[in-house]
């Protein structure tokens, strides 16, 4: 039988594998073990993973879908195939579900996540628990670096040299950016061909571009989030892996909405507006600026709008569009604040979280809290002290006028989104992964995707863009993502602190 290129290996490279008889999910399955036995807090040490489910489960799981493709077939495109998620799952799996707390490290949960179980009827084994920054980013935010959490201590992306730096910034070069990190984290490291993630603000699409992968986040209310870290209605389930395909068939589950036919040949049907590069930066605290690595970014950027252009395609640089700052701003003078409204009642949905678990230490936010200053040295080390977001989620009233102001961020996120692509003649609106245009799609209500570009010539982080393309713009999105690939095939490539060129790809 062939073997595993595991840090190549596509869910379409597999799935043919498997039609032929080349491939058993037993082997899949072992060869992914192995490879994250290998370097999760072994070898390069990535910790892209808290727990993993346990050998004798996944190994049965998958002689049992053998079978069943034997004298069935398989159940679809995923039958077989493994994966990782942060999602709530129940304790028969054998991993707990921490939210990235140690105070929830033992903690079993009675029921699985709605997208759970979705990826367990599709056929799918769900080798582990994803890492990512504590309570998706929300426990805090300054000092903190993304990838950090108490339960499984600072995640590292396998493309950085060097590790995270001391004096790292929050989302910095040398972070694997968050809050889903440990997913990306898992495919880049050749943990799982493909991995779930919620997303509210660039959770998903940001630690994807740091991973060299695809990702899309659908529109938030087209994927069932029971039994989810949500905070309605912004956060929404969705995927990222090597390929536009994959990302588009695993939509295809969560949505229940066919986007196999998402793909494009050439660039005809897609014109690419391009944002301003320094209007969009990153806020100094958040990425620390580097001269040298903005030069590379803008020189690859104009080089990959010459080479659509070359292939007949549209692209209109420099366009203006107001950055996620100044739209806050904005919004600020009229009564709300976008940058924190998503966060309205988390108390409560946590409450109500913790309701679902078997076993527990904790079972309200307020004593989570309580828990980590009791065990400070573990869960609020010097390093990373602060818990002030949530505590001031206890301390936060529910605002009366939440959906009014949902309601008006979101036209006015709308309308400065629409009013772009319709004043430049575009499909789809990019910028540069480190900016905040997956905030300002979330403020619309929008669905946002990554694409790899880069690598970074003084770290060897990836890099990569985020696209937005207005309302229900999954299959634009995917279009762009597919021939997105066709024309920059080397945006992709396997760490290099990982990768033996002897390793045969599916």
């Amino acid at each position: 039988m062939s073997s595993i290129d595991v840090l190549n290996a596509t869910v379409a490279g597999l799935r043919t594998q498997l039609e032929s008889g080349n491939l058993t999910s037993v082997q899949i399955v072992s060869d992914y073990l192995a490879q994250i036995e290998k370097h999760n807090t072994n070898g390069l040490g990535v910790r892209g993973i808290i727990s993993v489910a346990p050998r004798k489960s996944v190994i049965s799981q998958a002689e049992s879908l053998d079978a069943e493709r034997r004298s069935k077939g398989p159940r679809g495109p995923f039958h077989g195939i493994p994966i990782v998620d942060n999602l709530m799952t129940k304790s028969s799996l054998g991993m707990p579900t921490t939210f990235g707390t140690a105070a929830l490290s033992n903690a079993m949960a009675a029921e699985n996540a709605a997208p759970v179980d979705l990826l367990l009827n599709a056929g799918m084994i769900i080798l582990g628990k994803a890492s990512l920054s504590e309570m998706n980013l929300a426990k805090a935010i300054l000092p903190n670096t993304g990838g950090w959490s108490s339960a499984g201590g600072q995640g590292l992306s396998p493309y950085v040299r060097g590790g995270v730096q001391e004096d790292a910034t929050f989302l910095g070069h040398s972070t694997p950016c968050g809050s889903s990190s440990g997913s990306g984290i898992s495919v880049a490291s050749g943990f799982s061909p493909i991995a779930l993630d919620t997303e509210l603000d660039g959770s998903l699409v940001q630690p994807a571009s740091r991973a060299g992968l695809y990702a899309l986040k659908p529109t938030p209310g087209t994927v069932d989030g029971t039994n989810s870290l949500t905070a309605l209605p912004y956060s929404v389930v969705g995927a990222m892996g090597r390929t536009a395909c994959d990302v588009a068939d695993m939509t295809s589950i969560l949505t229940g909405k066919d986007f196999s036919h998402t793909s494009a040949s050439s660039w005809e049907s897609i014109r690419v507006g391009i944002v301003e590069f320094d209007p969009w930066a990153a806020a100094p605290f958040v990425v620390e600026p580097v001269e040298a690595y903005t030069i590379q970014v803008k020189a690859e950027m104009r080089e990959a709008a010459q080479k659509i252009r070359a292939m007949g395609g549209t692209v209109v640089e420099d366009i203006s569009l107001s950055p996620f700052v100044e739209f806050c701003d904005d919004m600020k003078s009229r009564g709300v604040d976008p940058d924190t409204i998503w966060s309205d009642g988390f108390e409560n949905l946590f409450n109500t979280l913790m309701t679902k678990f078997e076993v527990s230490k904790i079972h309200t936010l307020a004593e989570l809290v309580e828990y980590h200053k009791a065990h400070a040295d573990v869960c609020l080390p010097p390093e990373h002290p602060s818990q002030a977001v949530l505590e001031r989620a206890l301390t936060r009233k529910p605002d009366p006028n939440r959906a009014n102001k949902v309601e008006m961020v979101k036209v006015e996120a709308r309308a400065r989104i629409q009013g772009a692509l319709e004043r430049y003649g575009v499909d789809v609106i990019v910028s540069h992964c480190d900016g905040r245009m997956a905030s300002l799609a979330a403020s619309a209500l929008y669905p946002v995707s990554a694409l790899p570009l880069g690598y970074a010539d003084f770290n060897g982080r990836a890099w990569g863009i985020n696209a937005v393309a207005g309302a229900d713009g999954e299959g634009k999105l995917l279009e762009l993502m597919s021939v997105w690939e066709r024309t920059f095939p080397e945006a992709r490539r396997p760490p290099p602190q990982l990768h033996s060129p002897s390793n045969h790809a599916l």
